[in-house]
């Protein structure tokens, strides 16, 4: 009987362990996401952290955030160039936004107005921390891929730090 609950407990422990390796690991981005993202054939990626935003807020917000070091990644005004994103295809009724400097302008804004961008609790974390300097600093690029208000996906490129902030809103 020992051995049964020994056994059974390191099945418990291997399984949770998995479980938590592949939440840290998994990337919503690829290598093909980059390039549709940037100009450039040698981009580089890595994944520095990621926040997940379940809604366990006073305004709700359910969302996901990454962070990624990018090298070798060039802003071009004619990307993103994006036919389909995250399995689904661009229609005429996804707005979708080239690369724009910030600040964000009043489209962006009003797109994403009761969401992503008025979360109150993204300076809690190390992640997300930055994030709100960095929408504002005019040294950066933001685009967006716009399906609905239950499925978007906003980007903000920091020149500086090269680092690319991603934000998945999917309900």
């Amino acid at each position: 009987m020992k051995k049964f609950f020994l056994s059974l407990l390191l099945v418990i422990a291997a399984t949770v362990s998995y479980m938590i390796y592949k939440e840290n690991s998994f990337s919503p981005l690829n290598k093909n996401d980059f390039k549709k993202l940037f100009a450039g054939d040698d981009i580089s990626f890595d994944k520095v952290c990621s926040k997940d935003f379940l809604g366990a807020t006073i305004h709700g917000e359910i969302f996901d955030f990454y962070n990624y070091k990018v090298e070798g990644a060039t802003i071009d005004k004619d990307y993103p160039k994006i036919v389909e994103w995250e399995n689904k295809k661009i229609t005429n009724e996804t707005i979708t936004g080239k690369w724009e400097k910030c600040p964000i302008d009043f489209k962006a804004m009003s797109l994403y107005k009761s969401s992503i961008l008025n979360a109150t609790n993204l300076d809690m974390y190390n992640c997300s921390g930055s994030f709100k300097k960095d929408i504002i600093n005019p040294k950066n690029y933001y685009s967006y891929i716009y399906f609905s208000e239950a499925e978007a996906y906003f980007l903000l490129y920091c020149t500086d730090e090269q680092e690319l902030h991603y934000v998945r809103l999917r309900m």
